[in-house]
């Protein structure tokens, strides 16, 4: 039986710091696309020196760049790896992918593989964070939830299976702070304006959500159940959870940083912004409008936001 095929498509812009362990990690394994969103540095020319295709598209949000990426990359492989431009695939992964083409690879239409995040430092392994992603998608049979306004997903149609090989997510542009907090601070009212269309049913879920389904069915009825629990008390308990219950106190100094910023703080400054939100008594219209607009701005002021409704 013949090995299926595959490629890498890479999502980038502004990662001339990123791209080369990326590129450097799959080059000569696999067929290269980068789809940029017309990056200001190096990153394009980057990119064609590992000799990888380069498409651009303008970046609304990460679904929908996924999404027209799948619709606009030209289908010679059989399967697709999805990776963004700071992740680095493993030797142990790659072999891992190559034994899976090699098997029963027509049973699945798509594949999780483990995913390790690098923070200040330190590999953040515990704190009940996602421990597997989707990122090996058959060629049409998937496509990124488009619902989701910050964070992404895929939804597959039919079985899929889990490799126990990592890929590691470091960004040596996090190291940062100033870049982490004001990008948190821009996915905070993202979010907060997501959570406000799901609560009044503005906004659904595309595919299927339940506790016993895949792991990304899983996360989105834990979200559902995340919007019925109370403001401002909600973020201690999953501080409280993810640091002392799911051990996040072993992954060290950077992972107190990441857990207490992303567990504790991040989510308090969401609830701050739907608390203001919900001040304003917008109609679901304004709502709407309101996540129109904040895609289209990169700043998580919500007072910026409201001027241009």
């Amino acid at each position: 039986m013949a090995r299926a095929t595959i490629k890498a498509v890479i999502l980038a812009y502004n990662e001339e710091d990123n791209i080369k362990r990326c590129l450097d990690a799959i080059r000569g394994w696999c067929e290269i696309y980068v789809v940029d969103s017309f990056s200001q540095d190096q990153t394009v020319a980057i990119a064609e020196s590992y000799g990888a295709h380069v498409l651009t598209n303008k970046y609304e949000n990460h679904a929908s760049q996924w999404n027209w990426a799948l619709a606009n990359i030209p289908v010679t492989t059989d399967w697709i790896l999805a990776l963004d431009a700071d992740f680095i695939v493993t030797p142990e992964l790659k072999e891992g992918i190559d034994r899976f083409l090699s098997g029963d690879e027509e049973k699945y239409n798509g594949f999780y593989v483990r995913h390790e995040y690098v923070f200040w430092g330190s590999r953040i392994r515990f704190g009940g964070i996602k421990k597997y992603w989707l990122r090996g998608i058959r060629h049409g049979k998937g496509s990124a939830d488009s619902s989701d306004l910050v964070d992404f997903r895929f939804n597959v149609e039919g079985p899929t299976k889990r490799l126990t090989e990592k890929v590691i997510e470091d960004n040596d542009k996090d190291d940062d702070f100033t870049f982490w907090v004001q990008k948190q601070d821009i996915f905070s009212v993202r979010l907060a304006v997501e959570e406000e269309l799901r609560r009044r049913r503005l906004l659904q879920w595309e595919g299927k959500n339940s506790l016993f389904g895949n792991t990304d069915e899983k996360f989105k009825k834990l979200r559902d159940l995340w919007l019925r629990m109370p403001l401002f008390i909600r973020p201690w308990i999953y501080f409280f959870y993810r640091y002392f219950l799911a051990l996040g106190f072993m992954d060290g100094k950077g992972g107190f940083v990441y857990h207490f910023q992303q567990g504790l703080w991040l989510r308090m400054v969401i609830d701050m912004k739907i608390w203001e939100i919900r001040k304003q008594k917008l109609s679901d219209d304004q709502l709407i409008k309101l996540s129109q607009i904040m895609l289209q701005n990169k700043t998580g002021s919500l007072r910026v936001l409201l001027k241009e409704l």
